[in-house]
């Protein structure tokens, strides 16, 4: 599940607040940065904003959730389309005591496009200005009328809309629940395959809450329904029912469609599902470089399974015109690891529907599809956004310009926004990036080599 929303909406301490919830980390503020492949990159967090990816999984009974956080800042798009690529379903994080920002709202219509499932997840509950209508309010303006409310808060709890009068609640939070339930039930059975449900309803039948609970998970599928749940991540409201949201309502990997897969030549090939042992076929979703671990790869596995001590066959594509050659390469997975906390753990397997780490790749670079050795393939690649700010830079002396040179390498390989451009009349090493505060971080990650660098004008060529 991909988290996305606006910087400073709460995704990050939502996502430690489910952890500790399960213990799976002992205590709220114990994931330092939210890095969970490598802490080595000291750009994770810039001026208090995530500006990378990360992913926690969430173990919710026996399923395993896996929570891919992304940047809200709309410098780093790449790391949020990412993010939703190696996702099932988006989790739209939304504050409510803020509005919605232009950039949140472009996302929705994305996925909407996609027909990427989603709930919104109202958070900062807590604070003294939260309201839940009015935010609830915003929701549906941005993002349409399919946006309802599941829970609505209730003092220290919520209460479910569909769930009936309960004489714990108050008259205000009934007359909440009432109001609530005849358009939520309305919209479920807007997206019902039951023809006669509608008329049932409107003559007064009292409906079967699993058959609503049934309609509303498969119109959550489509993606043509929104639930929205109230949250508060510094008192816990909402974090069972919202377990219980991201298990039982949102769709698993099997009820997804796999990215088009071809061969290394281009030629299609027919679709895959998300069976463990179909064809192995996974993508590169980040890639950092650890001084103990070297190159270490964050990896959706889509199809088949990926297992220690295997032959694979790493390959990239389309981005040449970046400063990112086309390559192809067969290596070995000597370690396989699954994130936990912010740290790693060592696996034997990865299976289709999973997000793993591999360390120790020569070659990888995010967007490389990872796939059997013996039955090379490619999957078709995000949409990756164009960078537009052009930023001249040169080492302090001839040994850094060396250096410079060595490094940019790494850095454009676990980036496949920033394009690196040599021009060929000024002789400027030219990175194009998305915006200033990209820029800082590709400067910081340049510096962590052990590169002193600075910026120059960009020189116009002649015409």
């Amino acid at each position: 599940m991909a988290l996305a929303g606006h910087s400073g909406a709460g995704k990050s301490l939502l996502v430690e607040a489910l952890l500790a919830a399960t213990g799976a980390i002992t205590r709220m503020g114990s994931i330092a940065d939210g890095s969970t492949v490598s802490d080595s990159d000291p750009s994770a967090i810039h001026q208090q904003r995530s500006v990378t990816l990360s992913v926690a999984p969430l173990l919710i009974g026996d399923v395993k959730v896996n929570l891919v956080d992304t940047p809200g800042y709309t410098d780093f798009t790449g790391e949020l389309r990412a993010g939703l690529r190696a996702a099932d379903a988006a989790l739209f994080v939304v504050s409510a005591i803020d509005g919605i920002d232009g950039a949140t709202i472009a996302l929705w219509d994305e996925c909407e496009k996609v027909s990427l499932p989603r709930a919104v997840i109202i958070t900062k509950l807590d604070h003294p200005r939260a309201d839940f209508t009015a935010a609830v309010a915003r929701c549906q303006e941005a993002f349409g009328e399919q946006v309802l409310p599941l829970y609505l808060p209730a003092g220290d709890h919520v209460a479910g809309v569909l769930h009936g009068t309960d004489a714990s609640h108050d008259a205000g939070v009934e007359a909440a629940l009432e109001d609530a339930r005849g358009p939520l039930i309305e919209g479920i059975i807007a997206e019902s395959e039951d023809e006669n449900l509608m008329d049932r309803y409107l003559a007064g039948e009292e409906l079967p809450l699993a058959d609503l609970i049934a309609d509303l998970e498969t119109a959550v599928a489509r993606g043509s329904f929104h639930p929205v749940m109230p949250t508060s991540a510094e008192t816990g409201l909402g974090l069972a029912e919202l377990m219980s949201l991201l298990t039982d309502a949102l769709p698993s990997p099997l009820e997804r469609q796999v990215p088009p897969v071809m061969k290394p030549e281009g030629s299609a090939l027919k679709p895959l599902t998300a069976d463990p042992d179909g064809p192995l076929a996974a993508e590169v979703v980040r890639t950092t470089v650890d001084p103990f671990l070297g190159r270490v790869c964050l990896v959706r596995v889509f199809s088949g399974t990926l297992r220690e001590d295997s032959p694979i066959h790493i390959g990239g594509r389309g981005l040449a015109d970046r400063g990112h050659e086309d390559h192809d390469s067969d290596e070995r997975v000597t370690h396989l690891y699954s994130p936990v906390g912010s740290g790693l753990k060592a696996v034997p397997l990865c299976v289709a529907g999973d997000i793993c780490a591999i360390s120790k790749l020569s070659a990888a670079e995010t967007g490389d599809t990872v796939s059997d050795r013996d039955q090379p393939l490619l999957i078709e690649t995000w949409n990756i956004p164009e960078p537009l700010m052009p930023v001249a830079v040169e080492g302090l002396s001839r040994s850094d310009e060396d250096a410079l040179a060595k490094s940019i390498g790494k850095v454009a390989a676990a980036d496949p926004t920033l394009r690196v451009e040599r021009n060929q009349d000024t002789h400027q090493l030219i990175l194009w990036c998305m915006g200033e505060a990209h820029a800082e971080v590709v400067m910081d990650r340049l510096r962590a080599q052990g590169v002193k660098l600075q910026t120059v004008d960009v020189i116009t060529p002649p015409a």
